[in-house]
């Protein structure tokens, strides 16, 4: 035994401590490694929502210590706070989609996380958890994603969504498209028929057919008259143009993966400013990036609240020592109703005796801004 001889000579009682004990006070914590992966790219403006809800629950939950840190995190994909070290791939997989660019993705970042040897990762949106999450099933580290489009089922993840089985749970987008088309006819009440205006992508596709199964419902307050799903942006141009004259409304998903004539990428920005520039019709949208983008509505499934909430799981697995495998998938609440002022004004919709409606007015059109 190691006796505190000084309370003594203090007059205080004697304490006896064990060397264990008395190790065990001295010894640090051990930070904890988490690893961030993102399907895509800094610049994507969903990928910069996310990653603002994921800084929110690190700070709330202690995981970084300042807002300095967050920034850091955002700036360099790596930073080292009192409790955790934290690191972050990129998968780009928006302007690299071919199957070799995914696998080539896949192997570069596997090699990451092995020299990082994280204690959870953290996996944005679908081809992060399709891929990487996939590499990862059922090893000893703990996975969470978000983002991912249609039942996370889909990629052999989870066994159930409210007992996924294995290491891996998470967060999945559950869309709020009726309400998108309520607010829609809410603002422009002639409106009685639309169409859904879309890339054919991984994302792109799963909202198409939620959209697809309420129409066949009868849940939707428009009717569903066709639908544009392409890669080629010639077609989504023409498609758009000729379908402009015979709906009364688009509901635009994501137009992030067409390419040119010559097969090169085409940014979503770029597709935006085309298509505010001239489709004279009012959209839906499902996510607050596209209204950030220019587009005219959206009652938002949240990039934040997505991010936010994986890493409130991962902090109950890293914290708590949760298990994965009994952490049911979640969806997070909707982010509030959006609506962009300039689209407003060019389509010649007044907002002013519908703000009850509004929860958030966005002021910018990324795709008009110089």
């Amino acid at each position: 035994m190691v006796l505190i001889q000084r309370r003594a000579l203090l007059g205080l009682p004697l304490v006896a401590l064990s060397v264990g004990q008395v190790r065990a006070q001295a010894a640090p914590t051990k930070k904890k490694r988490i690893f961030i992966v993102s399907s895509y790219h800094r610049e994507y403006i969903w990928s910069q929502s996310t990653q603002k809800g994921v800084n929110a629950a690190m700070r709330k939950f202690g995981y970084l210590d300042n807002d300095a840190q967050a920034d850091a995190l955002v700036k360099n994909d790596a930073v080292e706070s009192s409790h955790a070290v934290i690191g972050k791939a990129w998968m780009d997989t928006k302007r690299h989609d071919s199957g070799a660019e995914m696998a080539g993705a896949t192997a570069r970042i596997m090699g990451e996380i092995r020299g990082f040897k994280p204690d959870l990762v953290l996996l944005g949106d679908d081809n992060a958890a399709r891929f990487i999450g996939g590499q990862l099933l059922d090893s000893p580290t703990p996975v969470v994603f978000w983002g991912i489009n249609g039942l996370p089922l889909k990629y052999g993840l989870v066994d159930s969504m409210d007992s996924p089985g294995r290491n891996v749970t998470g967060v999945w987008q559950q869309g709020y498209h009726k309400e998108s088309l309520d607010l829609l006819k809410r603002l422009v009440p002639k409106a009685q028929t639309f169409a859904i205006l879309a890339c054919d992508s991984e994302s792109s596709r799963p909202n198409a057919k939620m959209i697809e199964q309420l129409a066949q419902r009868g849940a939707l307050p428009l009717k569903l008259v066709d639908k544009v799903m392409t890669n080629s942006l010639d077609e989504f141009k023409s498609r758009a143009l000729e379908l402009s004259k015979k709906v009364d409304a688009f509901f635009v998903l994501n137009h992030d993966t067409l390419r040119d004539a010559k097969g090169n990428h085409v940014d979503m920005l770029e597709v935006g400013r085309w298509y505010l520039n001239n489709i004279r019709i009012p959209e839906a949208s499902h996510e607050d990036q596209f209204v950030f983008e220019g587009m005219l509505l959206t009652a938002n499934d949240s990039g934040y609240n997505q991010g936010y909430l994986a890493m409130e799981m991962a902090h109950g697995i890293l914290d708590k020592g949760l298990s994965p495998a009994r952490m049911a998938v979640r969806t997070p609440e909707r982010g509030p109703y959006l609506v962009n002022r300039n689209r407003a004004k060019s389509l010649g919709i007044a907002l002013e005796d519908a703000m009850y409606l509004i929860d958030e007015v966005v002021e910018k059109s990324l795709a008009l801004t110089p």
